[in-house]
């Protein structure tokens, strides 16, 4: 699609949805799990929104219009699902701060939080798929680089990388174990999409100092499903048939996780 010829079509259909879906609720996503064990409930985050367009692609699409769509499509192909409540930050192109992310997730409930992205790259040539979990540095200056562009959204001052609040907080992560789930997440979300899309590169499962990371208390990651910025690829993310791939992916790996986690979620 050339540029601004306007919004993709799944994109438009998704952002018109939501004025019949609404903001997501505990419990709505279907039928309870049999037996004792209780549904993994899952924040999915679509990236930027309302002033925050996110990165702009070659095929003039909005990252903020994308990251949306893929959410309320995740969201929909979960709705039956009897292992998996989903629950979503923004069904509209709404701003929310960084902090307001995961603190949304942490006052839901949820089990875990994926917040979705897309890259950009002033190199033409970078493309292919990542997933990041949370670290006090990146897993190179790459990752350092796209995890301080992501931050520069946040309206509520942040910590920097080398401040001692952020080591402390990784620390307690670590404690608690959910840097070691959430690394785990991370590698079953980037395997997903990796099988789903065999013709993508992988730039596999790395760590980065992203914002909206530091505060959640639940394994976390940030999925970067290509570049906008790359001549094909930002032209396949533009197009209905590779998003629903994508979506189906993460869907995928979604309850592939949940039934991986289910023993910590047993009930008496």
């Amino acid at each position: 699609m050339a540029r601004g010829s306007g919004i993709p079509t799944l994109v438009l259909a998704a952002v018109l949805l939501t004025g019949t879906l609404g903001w997501a609720a505990p419990g709505e996503s279907g039928p309870p799990a049999s037996g004792s064990v209780r549904r993994l409930k899952v924040v999915l985050d679509p990236g930027h929104g309302g002033h925050n367009t996110g990165a702009i692609g070659v095929a003039g699409i909005h990252e903020k219009h994308l990251t949306l769509a893929l959410g309320l499509r995740v969201a929909q192909l979960l709705a039956g699902s009897r292992e998996v409540d989903v629950v979503l930050t923004r069904t509209d192109d709404r701003y929310l701060d960084l902090s307001e992310r995961t603190a949304f997730a942490d006052a839901v409930g949820a089990d875990a939080f994926l917040s979705l992205h897309c890259n950009a790259s002033e190199s033409a040539e970078a493309h292919g798929i990542e997933t990041f979990f949370l670290g006090v540095r990146g897993s190179d200056p790459e990752a350092d680089a796209l995890a301080l562009r992501e931050n520069e959204s946040a309206v509520t001052p942040l910590p920097a990388a080398g401040d001692p609040m952020v080591a402390a907080i990784v620390s307690d992560l670590r404690r608690n174990g959910t840097m070691v789930e959430s690394s785990g997440l991370a590698a079953v979300v980037q395997e997903s999409l990796i099988r789903a899309l065999p013709d993508a590169v992988s730039r596999r499962v790395r760590q980065a100092n992203f914002a909206v990371l530091r505060q959640a208390s639940m394994p976390a990651v940030v999925v970067e499903v290509g570049f906008l910025t790359h001549p094909q690829e930002g032209r396949m993310l533009a197009r209905e048939a590779y998003q629903d791939r994508i979506a189906r992916a993460l869907a995928s790996a979604i309850e592939s996780f949940a039934r991986r986690t289910a023993a910590d979620r047993e009930g008496p």
